[in-house]
């Protein structure tokens, strides 16, 4: 019988001014390669300003549990109620060679001094308490709000990589203006774009009485695989609806992939029936960490999403389940929050060498 060595490892939600603990068997020993990440769960809204908040929150309870880098969930910086408002809201085109926008929008002072400022609060389990901040958090003030300058500036702030998970980017084609591009980018600690992934999947599902979205009215797709290299390892990034394609992680592990990134907005029946197998299913086959953030609740009267934040390890044990719908206490979980967990290259080598699955399949012949 072959026998596999892998680690559980204590897992945090941080909310507000505090955090629970959930108890996980440890191993007796760590390795060089164990370093720990941080998951976020949201319940973003069509306020750009107030989800930048969040997310430095988040960044800075990241910062607390010495994690190595901030993985944040599609939509992140806006989930509106309509196509039109995405667009209204969207950032604009990337200039591909230098990896920045086209035209960049400037925030206001006052709102990056505030995100270094909760990024730093939260950091020291401290709340942001500025009396001053809620009048400044208006919607009416939101569509002239960079949420990528406001990440970029969480990023410095907190001095960690950010996956941030999906962002609405203005299509640069006069063909199509119309649209946009669900992006996922990296930034490094000095909010310096590392990789920008279009999603190539869009979500076009109807389930009478339940689901009806079609992602590709407003959303135009990617054609291309990436990988990114970080401190905690090799990248391979998809987003959401991704994941039911086996495909692409065969092709990200074949350049070398060691995480899978799966950020996301999940439906609660879909999630409800698919989420969890789906991403251990994908951890399993490709022998890769999957990391999956994601937005639990409510954010708007036409859409909510499941939650569960995820970290499945290679031998498809969940590491990390941040709850939501389904979860005993589904009506207390708080947003924002994360959960960490550590990533462990050499266990990951060590189920590799013990299972090579990955030369099974290169040598099969189908």
């Amino acid at each position: 019988m072959l026998h596999l060595i892998y680690r559980r490892v204590p897992s945090f939600i941080f909310a507000s001014t505090c955090f629970l603990a959930r108890n996980r068997a440890m191993s007796s020993s760590s390795t060089s390669m164990s370093k720990t990440v941080a998951v976020a769960q949201l319940c973003s809204t069509s306020n750009k300003i107030d989800n930048l908040f969040q997310m430095a929150k988040c960044a800075g309870w990241a910062m607390a549990s010495q994690s190595k880098m901030l993985f944040l969930p599609e939509a992140c910086g806006f989930l509106g109620q309509s196509a039109k408002e995405t667009f209204a809201n969207a950032e604009p085109p990337f200039l591909e060679d230098k990896n920045e926008a086209a035209k960049p929008v400037e925030n206001p002072m006052w709102l990056t001094e505030q995100l270094q400022k909760t990024v730093s609060l939260c950091s020291q389990g401290k709340a942001n308490e500025d009396p001053d901040l809620n009048d400044v958090i208006k919607k009416e003030q939101c569509e002239n709000i960079s949420v990528l300058q406001g990440l970029q500036t969480i990023a410095r702030a907190s001095q960690m990589y950010v996956s941030i998970g999906g962002l609405h980017v203005l299509v640069d084609d006069s063909n199509d203006d119309k649209r946009v591009y669900n992006t996922h980018l990296v930034l490094d600690e000095n909010g310096e774009i590392k990789a920008i992934y279009r999603k190539i999947h869009l979500f076009d599902v109807s389930i009478p009485g339940q689901v009806q979205l079609r992602e590709s009215d407003s959303t135009a797709a990617g054609h291309e695989i990436i990988l990114c290299d970080t401190p905690i390892g090799r990248m391979g990034l998809t987003t959401c609806y991704d994941v039911r394609f086996s495909e692409i992680y065969v092709k990200l592990v074949e350049q070398g992939a060691e995480i899978l990134l799966v950020p996301s907005a999940f439906t609660v029946p879909t999630g409800k029936a698919h989420w969890h197998v789906l991403l251990r299913a994908r951890a399993i086959e490709s022998q890769c960490y999957v990391i999956a953030a994601a937005q639990f609740g409510s954010h708007n009267a036409k859409r909510s999403s499941y939650g569960h934040s995820l970290v499945v390890d290679p031998w498809g044990q969940v590491l990390a389940d941040a709850g939501g719908v389904d979860s005993p206490q589904d009506g207390n979980l708080p947003t924002p929050s994360i959960i960490t967990a550590e990533i462990d290259l050499d266990n990951m080598a060590s189920i590799r060498q013990r299972l090579p699955i990955q030369q099974h399949r290169q040598a099969a012949e189908y």
